[in-house]
């Protein structure tokens, strides 16, 4: 749960009931190292009531010295934290004897007539320790959810109804001096005339009638309270019979006892214990008493058992129609669930698809960029001979037309000075120069056709360089 802290900020606790309050910690591995964060005194609470928050559903704890709000998950949460913090400060299992259908004077009479009973048994064994000085105490533990006792100050100011109420206790409080004397009577003669192994036997009986007394006193209310809220009722109904069966078994102990100190002790003791003895009223009130307190007990217990069958009810149907509620949602949930690893199943197939695409096309980007730079390097050189092929040219045209000019103007000088040729020649046969002349038209013919050859050449090397350029462009756009 979460619980609002001073400064308006909420944060989230381990708590843990315990006896003294509720303690909460940072976590679990803090609750093992005893590391809390505070408590709350659950001692002095005053109320536990449900409270609105923004966050989740809230319930409020008031004490007396401050509130303290808490936040839990779910509604469900909240509403059995507050059932618990409910029982832990008002015990549903506790006797309410304000419920009992006597009068106050009687509550009164079996309360006062139990406490001397303890006191006679403890004055009786003198230092010596015994079971009854201890019913005492647990008798006030189990008597103080009511106050039965009446305000001597406030007397004057109570109704008249209140005010006979207290006269009647005043009344029993002196007939329980009256029988606290009797009983001290009766101890005083026990003690003279009681002497030997008959006044010894009739002390230990004695005892063990005052100790199922006792038991009898203090097992009824205790197993009672001690019962949880869920538990059978046949429990409670086995421990009344099983104490009805005890009492019934000590009646006729007491009876003999009661015989035998009539045949020894004389008509005084025979007097003090006889049917109307003030031992066998208190015990009879005391009987009484409890009978009562046990069957509303038994009446509180059931009209428990029924609420928690119509809780148990309620919160069943309350399950299932949350269960109900939430079906359509779940079966939404789980379409929606199905779709979406659908979607996630084509979404993850088509991004495999294509990063595998994305691989291959960086393949084929990778080879057409090595073949690319490969043909870089072949156009280089390819420029680097063109450009030495144009160098050859200009050089060849360049001595194609010194040889045109030179043989232009040798056919001028040999239409011009043909006689004087003939003179040069000194008489040597005109055949030799038509075979010079001859050579060089060759000479020119085989000139122009690598001219020819050149230029072709040039003009593939172009268009090889317009194919680069291409591709270049398209890996340009490949890589956009």
């Amino acid at each position: 749960m979460s619980k609002l802290d001073e400064g308006g900020e909420w944060k989230k606790h381990w708590f843990v009931l315990t006896d003294a309050g509720l303690k909460y910690y940072r976590d679990s591995t803090a609750e093992e190292k005893d590391d809390s964060d505070g408590e709350i005194d659950l001692k002095s609470c005053v109320k536990v009531s449900e409270f609105d928050v923004e966050k989740n559903y809230g319930f409020q704890i008031q004490t007396r010295e401050a509130v303290f709000t808490l936040s839990a998950m779910t509604a469900g949460i909240r509403r059995n934290w507050i059932e618990v913090l409910k029982k832990c400060i008002r015990p549903s299992s506790s006797p309410d004897l304000t419920q009992l259908p006597d009068n106050n004077s009687d509550k009164e009479n079996s309360h006062t007539r139990f406490l001397p009973s303890s006191r006679l048994h403890s004055s009786r064994h003198g230092d010596s320790l015994s079971d009854a000085p201890a019913s005492a105490p647990v008798t006030k533990t189990r008597f103080d959810y009511v106050e039965l006792s009446p305000v001597p100050a406030f007397s004057g100011s109570l109704p008249a109804g209140q005010r006979e109420a207290g006269e009647g206790q005043g009344r029993e409080h002196g007939q329980w001096q009256e029988e606290r004397n009797t009983s001290r009577q009766w101890e005083a003669i026990l003690s003279k005339k009681g002497s030997g192994v008959g006044s010894n036997q009739r002390l230990h009986v004695e005892e063990e009638i005052e100790k199922k007394w006792a038991e009898f006193e203090r097992m009824p209310l205790k197993d009672m309270s001690s019962f949880p809220l869920t538990g059978p009722r046949s429990s409670s109904q086995s421990a009344n019979e099983a104490l009805q069966r005890e009492v019934a078994s000590l009646r006729p102990q007491l009876e003999q006892l009661q015989q035998g100190g009539g045949g020894g002790g004389g008509g005084s003791v025979r007097g003090v214990c006889g049917p109307e003895a003030p031992c066998s009223r208190s015990l009879a009130a005391m009987e009484r008493a409890h009978r009562q307190a046990l069957d509303v007990l038994q009446k509180q217990h059931e009209r428990q058992m029924r609420e928690l069958e119509k809780e148990k009810d309620r919160l069943l149907q309350e399950e299932a129609q949350d269960t109900a509620r939430g079906q359509p949602i779940r079966r939404l949930v789980v379409a929606n669930e199905h779709v979406i690893t659908q979607h996630v199943h084509r979404l993850f197939s088509c991004v495999c698809r294509r990063r595998a695409e994305a691989q291959a096309l960086q393949r084929e980007l990778a080879s057409l960029s090595e073949r690319y730079s490969h043909k870089c390097l072949d156009l280089n050189r390819a420029e680097q001979r063109n450009a030495e092929r144009e160098r050859e040219i200009s050089q060849k045209e360049r001595d194609v037309e010194v040889m045109v000019f030179t043989t232009a103007l040798w056919a001028l000088m040999q239409f011009r000075s043909s006689h004087s040729l003939k003179i040069f020649v000194c008489g040597k046969p005109f055949s030799l120069f038509q075979v010079l002349l001859r050579v060089k038209e060759n000479e020119i013919e085989y000139l122009h056709k690598e001219i020819s050859c050149l230029r072709s050449e040039l003009q593939f090397l172009n268009t090889v360089r317009s194919v680069a350029s291409i591709s270049n462009t398209t890996t340009q756009v490949l890589h956009q």
